[in-house]
C-alpha cells in the first residue's frame, strides 16, 4: 500500500532509521543492528520504503534519502559500542555526492569498523567494476561490506567469496529447503564451509520460525536476523 495521505507535504525529515538486531546465536546476544528507513506520518505509523519510495523518486531525492538515514544512524550509534549496518543501492555506489558525504561523515567517526554497508548480491556481481571501485572507497574509509539477498539460483557462490566482504546474508528459505532437499543441503553446507575458510560470516536472514532457527543452528551458522527475534524498532531500547 502506498502512502496516499502525504503528497506535496512529503519531507525527508519524517524519514527515520528503525533498527533490527542481528543476533549472535552462540550467546543469544545482539551482534549488530541493521538500520532501515521508515517514514513516520502525522499519525506516527511507520511506512516501508516500498510504500513511499515513489515520493522520493518524484522529488529526485534518492541520494538525499540515503544520506539522511546514514547520518541519523551514525549519530545514534556514535557513542554506543555497537556494530551497525545500512543498505546502499547501485545508484548510491556511483553517486559522487553520496561518496563525498560518506567521506565527510566518517572523517572523525570513532571506529568506522563498526559500520557495515550492505550491497545486494545482484548489484555486486552484475556491476562488478562499479562494485570493485566502491570496495576500494570503503576500504579507505575503514568500513565493512556485507552481501545481502544471496540466493542459490541467482548468484555464483565462488564469485561472491572472492569479493572483499566481511559477511554474506542468506535467506532463511534456503535453510528451510535444505531440510528436505539433499542438493540444497549440500550447497548450504559447502557455502558455510567456504565462507568460514574465507573468514566471511554467514547470516541467516528473514528467520521467522523456531523450526528455521533450529535448522540454522544445526548447520553451524552463528548469526541470524528476522521477526523471530524482533521486528525493526525506532530505537534499540
Amino acid at each position: 500500500m502506498q502512502v496516499t495521505e502525504v503528497t506535496d507535504s512529503f519531507n525527508l525529515n519524517n524519514v527515520v532509521p528503525f533498527f533490527q538486531p542481528i543476533m549472535d546465536l552462540s550467546n543469544n546476544a545482539v551482534w549488530s543492528y541493521e538500520c532501515l528507513a521508515r517514514l513516520l506520518t502525522i499519525d506516527h505509523n511507520p511506512y516501508l520504503p516500498t510504500e513511499f519510495l515513489f515520493l522520493v523518486e518524484r522529488q529526485q531525492s534518492v541520494a538525499h534519502l540515503t544520506q539522511t538515514v546514514f547520518s541519523r544512524s551514525a549519530s545514534y550509534f556514535r557513542d554506543i559500542n555497537m556494530a551497525w549496518n545500512i543498505n546502499l543501492s547501485l545508484s548510491d555506489m556511483t553517486d559522487t555526492d553520496t561518496l563525498s558525504f560518506l567521506q565527510s561523515q566518517l572523517a572523525d567517526y570513532p571506529n568506522p569498523k563498526r559500520i557495515s554497508i550492505e550491497i545486494t548480491a545482484k548489484n555486486a556481481l552484475l556491476e562488478s567494476a562499479k562494485f570493485s571501485h566502491f570496495c576500494e572507497i570503503c576500504d579507505a574509509l575503514g568500513v565493512n561490506i556485507v552481501i545481502d539477498n544471496f540466493e542459490q539460483q541467482e548468484c555464483d557462490l565462488q564469485a561472491i567469496l572472492t569479493l572483499p566482504i566481511s559477511a554474506i546474508k542468506v535467506s532463511a528459505e534456503l535453510f528451510d529447503k535444505s531440510g528436505s532437499d539433499l542438493v540444497i543441503a549440500d550447497f548450504v553446507k559447502s557455502l558455510i564451509s567456504a565462507a568460514t575458510a574465507n573468514n566471511i560470516a554467514v547470516i541467516a536472514e528473514r528467520v521467522e520460525q523456531k523450526t528455521t532457527l533450529e535448522i540454522v543452528k544445526n548447520l553451524g551458522v552463528k548469526y541470524a536476523q528476522g521477526f523471530y527475534f524482533s521486528q525493526p524498532k525506532a530505537n534499540t531500547n
